[in-house]
């Protein structure tokens, strides 16, 4: 049971292990603006660059630094 209610989905790991969802992220986002590419594989570049799915908790707080 998870101990938080906010959640956060990624393609390629365990909650949507379905990497090819990548390739709608970036037909949604155009990310290739600014120099992200996807692999063959839907892997994306440069290293650590990552998209997800988030579902905020109805009462988080929001900050913007």
């Amino acid at each position: 049971m998870k101990q938080y209610i906010g959640c956060r989905y990624s393609p390629g790991y365990a909650a949507c292990p379905d990497l090819s969802m990548n390739r709608d992220f970036f037909d949604l986002l155009n990310p290739e603006e600014f120099g992200i590419e996807l692999s063959e594989t839907f892997q994306m570049h440069p290293e650590q660059t990552t998209c997800a799915i988030v579902v905020p908790h109805h009462s988080a707080n929001y900050f913007n630094i």
